[in-house]
């Protein structure tokens, strides 16, 4: 769309590579606040209708606790919900440049209805607050259950689309979609993705509940007294069994990746989101066995860790499926760059092939030895009439052959890269006969 079109700004591979690392942090930081705004919703109105059911002040707390986690004030809101909600959609229309599709439309209708449940929840809060549990009678005023259903339900449309959308443009074969939504929301792993986000997020915000209001934000002496066993032991089970199902699902996750998108980084971070889960359930139920739940308050770093690494996970495999077009609009970036400096007169600066091949491939090869790669001759041989798919592999490298181990990629430009591959057909052509 032209409108989007606008808001695109020509970016170097630096710039490029930059920007994946920003979303990835702007994907933890949003995760995280709507994760725990979403299930303490859920939570807070539960235990609202529980007491309104039974006329129980010790739920109708709870239920105030629980709203009152995430939604201090409305800069809470925007400094942790639109802000970072709407640098991600801005990232995305740079890494989508030139694909014409509907994800990005798609991505501003999600905002949009986000925005819309961080308003009825805050309603809800409002309304809530104005109850007071002394005195004994629960409120069953209709603002507190119609606003709380509207903003959970637009909340939830928003988060099953935003993720959906997130899962679905990691492959970057979706990149030119414009269909239904149907396969956005309803594939496999789009479904077990949300699943895990929910999951977690419910364990994130026991485990924040007891962290916030006994250990950061104490009660009230005689608050504690009435709320706090109950309250301790409710969360630290609900963060122990939400917990528990993790590993089970980081299995089905990876079953249901796409080979093309599996690499060592997604290995790595799926173990060590593995590793601070097992670690956190150790001290959860540690917590409830022996009644330290000063313990679980130590394991909230690991469950936002475990958190963070499985987001890592999805974002090394964005990683890897956006390498071409990393490059592409790289290119095109250095074209633009050039166009301007010919028309300003100046010279564009000189790439020296074989000081970049000294730098950058003398240490893992030689020309007729095996070293950590392998010999220069023989990928020269292979690459003797193609040498523009020779480029291709220095930009995008992938494993090829099992008796070495797969290239890491330099960051190079695609002008520097043709600079090396003309610098060694140059050097050692000759004794390629």
């Amino acid at each position: 769309m032209d409108f989007f079109d606008k808001m695109i700004i020509p970016g170097s591979g630096a710039t490029l590579e930059l920007l994946k690392y920003l979303l990835s942090l702007a994907l933890i930081i949003f995760s995280v606040y709507a994760g725990v705004l979403l299930t303490s919703s859920l939570l807070s109105f539960i235990f609202k209708i529980i007491a309104s059911r039974k006329n129980n002040i010790v739920y109708f707390k709870l239920s105030k606790d629980y709203i009152d986690l995430i939604t201090p004030n409305k800069t809470m809101a925007l400094g942790l919900g639109i802000v970072p909600f709407f640098s991600i959609i801005l990232i995305y229309i740079q890494i989508l440049n030139k694909f014409n599709n509907d994800i990005i439309l798609l991505f501003f209708i999600s905002l949009c209805a986000f925005f819309i449940g961080q308003v009825f929840i805050h309603i809800y809060k409002l309304s809530l607050n104005q109850v007071n549990p002394d005195s004994g009678k629960i409120s069953t005023n209709s603002l507190n259950i119609i606003s709380a259903i509207i903003g959970i339900a637009f909340l939830l449309f928003s988060l099953r689309l935003f993720f959906g959308l997130v899962n679905f443009t990691t492959d970057s074969n979706n990149w030119n979609f414009t269909g239904s939504i149907a396969k956005i929301l309803f594939s496999a792993q789009a479904i077990i993705k949300f699943i895990q986000f929910i999951t977690i997020s419910c364990a994130i915000t026991s485990v924040a509940f007891i962290v916030k209001y006994f250990y950061w934000d104490k009660l009230e002496e005689n608050e504690q007294q009435e709320n706090s066993d109950y309250a301790k032991k409710i969360n630290s089970w609900l963060a122990l069994g939400f917990a528990f199902i993790q590993p089970l699902i980081l299995l089905i996750d990876f079953y249901t990746i796409p080979d093309n998108l599996i690499n060592n980084n997604s290995y790595f971070y799926g173990m060590l989101s593995f590793v601070a889960l097992l670690i956190f359930m150790h001290l959860a139920y540690a917590g409830i066995r022996y009644n330290k739940y000063q313990l679980t308050s130590y394991a909230f770093y690991l469950i936002l860790l475990s958190f963070t690494f499985v987001i890592l996970k999805d974002q090394s495999e964005l990683s890897l499926s956006s390498r071409e077009q990393i490059l592409t609009l790289a290119d095109g970036y250095d074209k633009l760059e050039l166009a301007l400096l010919e028309k300003e007169g100046k010279m564009a600066p000189q790439i020296n092939g074989g000081e970049i091949y000294k730098a950058k491939c003398t240490a893992c090869h030689k020309f007729d030895q095996k070293l950590v790669g392998p010999p220069h001759k023989e990928v020269m041989l292979k690459y003797l009439n193609n040498k523009e798919g020779m480029v291709k592999f220095i930009l995008n490298p992938v494993k090829v052959n099992p008796e070495y181990p797969e290239m890491p990629n330099q960051g190079l430009k695609p002008k520097e890269a043709e600079a090396i591959v003309e610098f060694m057909f140059k050097e050692y052509g000759d004794k390629l006969k």
